[in-house]
């Protein structure tokens, strides 16, 4: 800046100010630690950290701890008590303990007309599965399919599933079954969360992944249903501190999982239309947002 400064006649200064060039400085950093923050459903960076340099899943870059704070993971994931960091494992095998559990009502109808999620985890490998539900009654069918899907993928059978008191679980239908199976119902006692906090703890995450994920990207509550499917299929390929630098897809499968096909959840993709579908002069793609993932073998 210079200045060129004179007496008046009244003994006041006069500055004349000549402007020199602007300049401006930028710095260019990596972004890829947030997009696979945002990728991942919100997961915390040190599991993030942990998937490449454990080499956990192929695909997946370096990622750094970042200094700042994710803003949609404060508002989402906060909360009051923490659940019992450490519960005795009881499996020695695969579906050996199976937790389950029913989260809902949701305020809001998916877009499938449901209100609740049904949740089984395997205490042995930590692999989750969902089922969306209309009715708390549909429990005892699900647990049906779910038991003759998991049984023919393994050469092992349900024994123990733990259980809260809900009435969708007590019901003659339910008990008939597993004593047809022999299948132990354990059932915990009420208002006592913490005795079936596997599942319930698990539950908590999906739910604060779902929160992040339409947060993040301003989307209508009706989609929770597709973002509580994205969220269990991200945790069955994170870190969990049950099991030794592997993740619960890998231990249930034995395969480690690729990931590279992970996109960020709501974001903005394009489908291509079939020449059947579309005159010459048509456009060949449709813009959409992208609410699922397919997975990659």
């Amino acid at each position: 800046m210079l200045f060129d400064v004179s007496m008046s006649r009244n003994r006041t200064f006069i500055a004349n100010l000549e402007a020199l060039c602007h300049k401006c400085l930028s710095a260019v950093v990596s972004e890829d630690d947030w997009v696979w923050h945002h990728r991942y459903g919100h997961l915390n960076f040190r599991d993030l950290h942990d998937l490449n340099t454990h080499n956990m899943v192929r695909g997946v870059p370096l990622i750094n701890v970042p200094k700042e704070l994710c803003k949609n993971c404060v508002e989402s994931k906060q909360h009051r008590e923490p659940f019992k960091k450490f519960v005795e494992t009881k499996a020695r095998e695969k579906l050996e303990v199976i937790y389950s559990d029913v989260c809902g009502p949701m305020k809001c109808e998916s877009l499938g007309e449901s209100r609740y999620f049904l949740s089984f985890l395997d205490d042995f490998t930590r692999k989750m599965w969902v089922y969306i539900l209309k009715r708390k009654s549909e429990v005892p069918g699900v647990f049906k399919k779910f038991k003759r899907m998991v049984e023919r993928q393994t050469s092992f059978l349900i024994k123990i599933i733990v259980t809260d008191g809900g009435g969708e679980y007590t019901s003659n239908e339910f008990d008939e079954f597993c004593v047809l199976e022999g299948i132990v119902h354990d059932v915990t006692p009420p208002y006592t969360p913490q005795h079936n906090s596997a599942v319930e703890r698990r539950n908590r995450i999906v739910m604060n992944m779902v929160r992040c994920m339409l947060n993040g990207k301003k989307l209508p509550k009706f989609l929770w249903e597709e973002a509580v499917s994205i969220a269990v299929y991200v945790l069955n390929r994170s870190p969990t501190k049950r099991l030794n630098k592997i993740t619960p897809e890998e231990a249930w499968s034995g395969c480690k999982s690729v990931v590279s096909h992970f996109k960020i959840f709501g974001s903005i993709c394009y489908k291509h239309v079939p020449n059947q579908f579309r005159k010459k002069l048509d456009r060949k793609s449709e813009i959409m947002i992208l609410l699922g993932t397919l997975s990659c073998h």
